[in-house]
């Protein structure tokens, strides 16, 4: 077989591998919003506004639904042969402005992020000192609890009781704490 004819085959190969990449990304989107509503059912709405790869075969997907007005539902889903599969998952009611949870192999803080005209990010700060800083969804629409969005933070497990326990602040770009977020009296749930 003659060099070029390997060279050929390969280019071909490595092209059609990277087509199949990039299709099963977009399809991706769908068959996790499937599994996401398979968990709800069939007569319930949902509307997947973010999701956040973790690792190669794993995802933590943030949707709404409808039951009784919009209600955060965050879950975690491990990819397998057959496709996306639901882990474990938690919900955020319209009363609580955060929660968190340990999932599979990631805990999870999130919260509602209510209108400010000045804020900026939201900072987290354990008590060791460390501060991270949550990533924010922006919601198009807001909603009737006067909330414009939600802010995460996922860490690993181990991690799980230093986020649990942080403090969580609203703060401006010039750095001014607009409002601190009460942590909840609940556990974390495992």
């Amino acid at each position: 077989m003659s060099k070029w004819k390997i060279i050929l085959g390969l280019v071909v190969m490595l092209s059609i591998g990277t087509f199949v990449v990039i299709t099963m990304t977009k399809d991706d989107v769908d068959k996790i919003e499937k599994a996401v509503g398979s968990v709800h059912g069939k007569y319930t709405s949902i509307e997947l506004i973010h999701i956040a790869k973790v690792a190669d075969n794993r995802v933590i997907a943030f949707h709404e639904v409808n039951q009784e007005g919009r209600k955060l539902m965050v879950a975690e889903l491990k990819k397998n042969l057959l496709g996306w599969n639901f882990e474990k998952g938690f919900s955020v009611s319209a009363r609580e402005e955060r929660r968190y949870s340990v999932l599979g192999e990631y805990a999870v803080m999130v919260g509602r992020m209510p209108y400010f005209d000045d804020f900026h990010e939201v900072k987290i700060e354990t008590a060791n000192g460390d501060v991270h800083t949550a990533t924010i969804i922006e919601s198009e629409k807001g909603n009737r609890y006067n909330y414009r969005g939600y802010w995460f933070y996922i860490a690993s497990k181990e991690e799980s009781e230093e986020i649990f326990s942080a403090s969580v602040y609203i703060v401006t770009e010039d750095g001014e704490v607009v409002e601190e977020i009460e942590k909840p009296d609940n556990e974390p749930l495992y």
